[in-house]
């Protein structure tokens, strides 16, 4: 089975997953984290059964985070313009991650 870009929340000890090889991006709750669903790759092989979802395209995470995510302003911390979030760039690093 090959690395997979996923779902997740921490464990109950407050830790991540064995399964997860990278992780920690784009939380759906930045504020209560011990909640927060973020989204990570797997470990190639590992049993992610437990991951909360499982995604085969870009597309489909960039939908998910525009759930949450979808008109977040953002200040550049350089030039302290706004601008809207676009989970676009994260989103094609964690699949450039895959054939890491």
């Amino acid at each position: 089975m090959a690395k997979k870009v996923i779902s997740y929340k921490i464990t109950r000890e407050g830790t991540i997953p064995n399964y997860v090889e990278d992780g920690g991006y784009l939380p759906n709750h930045p504020n209560t984290l011990s909640n927060a669903i973020f989204l990570g790759v797997s470990k190639d092989g590992a049993d992610i059964s437990e991951a909360e979802a499982v995604f085969n395209d870009e597309a489909s995470v960039i939908a998910y985070v525009n759930t949450y995510m979808s008109g977040l302003v953002v200040i550049n911390p350089s030039t302290k313009e706004e601008y809207i979030f676009n989970p676009a760039n994260v989103v094609s690093n964690l699949f450039f991650k895959l054939s890491a």
